[in-house]
């Protein structure tokens, strides 16, 4: 048995704007751009990326973000979106009825 152990802990903790610690899954809102994002926090990647997700698109890709990037985050209490979900599903299946008419075809010489 060696003489000295040695054990590095490295530990990151993500804070908003105010000092509140972000736990994974969380809705925030951040500063980007002039603009307000609302989203879900995943996670804090090996690039240094800021990554979330979209709230109101089911199963969405990652949107990432670089750090320096983010003017200010918050946590969000609550949050609701209103709408109907019938609509988005008849307009799917209105495009997907259409998607194969000829005026999106080629045009033929």
């Amino acid at each position: 048995m060696a003489g000295i152990g040695v054990q590095e802990i490295k530990k990151v903790e993500i804070t908003t704007t105010d000092g509140q610690k972000i736990k994974k899954g969380e809705l925030i809102v951040i500063g980007v751009k002039g603009q307000d994002v609302v989203c879900r926090f995943s996670e804090l990647d090996k690039g240094g990326y800021f990554v979330t997700f979209p709230v109101v698109v089911e199963d969405a890709e990652p949107v990432k973000y670089r750090i320096n990037s983010i003017t200010y985050c918050y946590k969000v209490k609550t949050f609701e979106v209103n709408k109907k979900p019938d609509v988005a599903a008849d307009a799917a299946e209105v495009a997907a009825d259409h998607a194969d008419q000829e005026t999106l075809a080629p045009a033929a010489l």
